[in-house]
């Protein structure tokens, strides 16, 4: 099979993940600059996961993240990733996506929250350091919960949003 061949087979599931990872790059960028942002400003302390302001941080973080992956992957898929889907009234259509992801956004916030606490207990000062870069608990995962909610995403899409 050649490559032309290969993408017309597979082409929406390529065009969903590459936009998929772009979703996440969007996400955790928002994120980071959010978190790194905290942590200049307001002098936050990552090491105190349990504090008032960390977790007003991290609440806002998810949310501001959310709003802006949500749009990014909205934009992208409908006018990208799923072309033969059938026309539906654009504000419902929005609607329907932002209800799925709602519901992945739960799956996001419990997967990211014990994840930075499983990291943080099995990572000394909570990174991972691999001496050219270091990796956060809070990045960690992030990465982590990012891939199972693009999973869990594409299914949505595939059956509510951008049904054909």
């Amino acid at each position: 099979m050649n490559i032309k061949a290969f993408y017309e087979k597979w082409r929406e599931i390529i065009l969903y993940l590459v936009f998929g990872v772009l979703t996440t790059v969007v996400g955790i960028g928002t994120y980071s600059l959010i978190f790194w942002g905290a942590e200049h400003l307001i002098r936050l302390d990552l090491a105190d996961k349990t504090s008032a302001v960390y977790l007003a941080v991290y609440t806002a973080a998810q949310v501001i993240q959310w709003i802006a992956a949500v749009l990014f992957a909205f934009f992208t898929n409908k006018k990208w990733v799923f072309t033969d889907a059938r026309r539906e009234p654009f504000l419902r259509q929005l609607a329907v996506f932002a209800g799925g992801r709602v519901l992945t956004l739960g799956l996001d916030v419990v997967i990211t929250y014990l994840g930075v606490i499983a990291f943080a207990a099995i990572l000394p000062n909570a990174v991972l350091d691999l001496g050219f870069v270091r990796f956060s608990a809070e990045f960690l995962a992030k990465i982590v919960a990012s891939a199972v909610v693009i999973v869990a995403n594409y299914v949505i899409s595939k059956l509510f949003v951008f049904k054909k």
